[in-house]
């Protein structure tokens, strides 16, 4: 019976322990995401009217001076439990939201840093907004980099 038990004890205890341990991990990871969340949220709104365009030539900033590059960059990872998710996910098909989540939430830091960048270059406004994407890191371990960049231009009154 004791041999039972011990059998038991060796199997189950260091299971309970990672299962413990995974539990506080992503409750350590979902507080981490809602601060980030929090973080861009307030940076948005401080800066929600600024004048962003996809054209090279917007009609709202026809008067424009000068120009300059500005650019906003972020490499985001993803955790250890998304990664399983999307492996499993990979197999069965289907949406891989917990990468959608992660590459949104870059979207949008990296273009708020091009925001703040074309801020502090004395920019008005930006045109001709651009996206780029590149993978880094190995596949153990991906990250993505997300680069927005534009033309910082200074508008007249």
């Amino acid at each position: 019976m004791s041999e039972v038990l011990a059998v038991i004890g060796f199997f189950l205890i260091p299971s309970l322990i990672s299962l413990a341990f995974l539990a506080v991990l992503g409750v350590i990871s979902r507080k981490i995401e809602s601060d980030q969340e929090e973080d861009l949220a307030r940076r948005e709104a401080a800066v929600s009217g600024f004048p962003l365009s996809d054209l090279r030539r917007d009609p709202l900033v026809e008067g424009a001076s000068t120009g300059q590059l500005v650019v906003g960059s972020v490499v985001m990872g993803t955790g250890r439990r998304r990664q399983f998710t999307a492996r499993i996910r990979s197999i069965v098909g289907g949406e891989v939201k917990g990468y959608q989540r992660v590459l949104h939430a870059a979207r949008r830091e990296s273009q708020l840093r091009m925001i703040e960048d074309a801020m502090n270059k004395g920019a008005t406004a930006i045109i001709n907004v651009r996206f780029e994407t590149s993978d880094v890191g190995n596949p153990r371990s991906p990250s993505s980099e997300i680069l927005c960049y534009g033309t910082g231009v200074l508008t007249q009154p």
